[in-house]
């Protein structure tokens, strides 16, 4: 009895060093639904990544109309999970101090997605075609597509986030992600649709940027470190095959994934090394260089859709990353 007593005080003990860290509450918008393209943080939650470091983190869901900008300037959340580099200069052009942490998605997923009998078999092609993209996406690569290849507003339809409505009508092109889209037509359909990856036009940019504001840096910097690392370590575990906590509570956050569907997802991240690749294998996960980001900052000076001079030095916070990069 004696030893039992004892046993339990040691466990209560634990259970209690545990937990002993303070913790620092915190709201991470994503840029969409839950899905397995979010699984690095969702591993992290779910394995107690965050608390062990501090930080009792609520991850939000994103979806269409949803601008995780708008509710990151506004702040109605800490941190979130910026699609492109041009979110987060676009916020600093307007006077918001927000700064890019670290980059889950070396090179961007995103897509746009035309039916497989569709006579567009290039970006070029898809000039005055109607095309549907979410709300977000309308101040971040649509500007860069309009002045590269004469796109007009005149061509946006609102994008729902369903696929019923793109397969109803073969003259639209929609956007997407690699690892999602084309899959759910496929099953769905029995044809494969014809992909355009942004990055092949040119549209280079980090993806799933975790994104915050320099207040927050200042104020709470222990809890910024926090979740770069603490996102770093559930990324490099997901991406070495340690799924299931995380799959397991995106599917509850959003049932409409299936185990297939997210079987794809990851394999398709590994064979486009969309997340680890020989960037990563030097210097470490979610690393950003100061040469991509001058490069696509050049770019969107020079198009004309960033008309301010901005120190994009600045905007990169890369001291956090540096301890996941020995």
């Amino acid at each position: 009895m004696k030893t039992k007593y004892l046993l339990g005080a040691a466990a209560l003990l634990a259970l209690s060093a545990t937990h002993s860290v303070a913790q620092e509450k915190v709201t991470f918008m994503t840029s969409w639904k839950a899905q397995a393209e979010h699984g690095g943080y969702y591993q992290a939650l779910v394995k107690g990544y965050y608390k062990e470091c501090g930080v009792d983190l609520t991850i939000r869901q994103g979806g269409p109309g949803i601008d995780p900008a708008q509710l990151l300037t506004g702040n109605a959340v800490d941190f979130i999970m910026s699609s492109h580099i041009d979110s987060i200069l676009h916020m600093n052009a307007a006077g918001f101090p927000a700064r890019a942490l670290s980059a889950a998605f070396q090179i961007t997923p995103q897509i746009l997605m035309a039916h497989g009998d569709s006579p567009v078999n290039s970006f070029e092609d898809m000039k005055g075609k109607p095309i549907m993209i979410s709300q977000g996406s309308r101040s971040t690569y649509w500007p860069f597509f309009q002045k590269k290849y004469g796109w007009e507003d005149t061509q946006l339809r609102s994008y729902t986030g369903q696929l019923a409505q793109w397969l109803a009508d073969k003259t639209v092109i929609q956007q997407g992600l690699v690892t999602n889209e084309p899959f759910l037509v496929e099953k769905e359909v029995g044809w494969k649709p014809k992909v355009f990856m942004l990055a092949d036009a040119g549209y280079r940019t980090y993806g799933s940027i975790l994104t915050t504001s320099q207040d927050f840096i200042d104020k709470k910097p222990k809890a910024a470190q926090c979740m770069v690392s603490a996102t770093a370590k559930g990324w490099n575990e997901f991406m070495a095959g340690d799924v299931k906590p995380a799959l397991a509570e995106i599917k509850k956050e959003a049932p409409n994934n299936t185990d297939e569907l997210m079987a794809s997802t990851i394999q398709i991240m590994k064979d486009r090394k969309l997340v680890l690749n020989e960037d990563t294998e030097k210097m470490g996960f979610g690393i950003m260089t100061e040469a991509r980001w001058k490069a696509h900052y050049e770019m969107l000076r020079e198009v004309g859709i960033l008309k301010q001079d901005l120190d994009y030095k600045k905007i990169i916070a890369l001291q956090f990353l540096k301890p996941t990069t020995n």
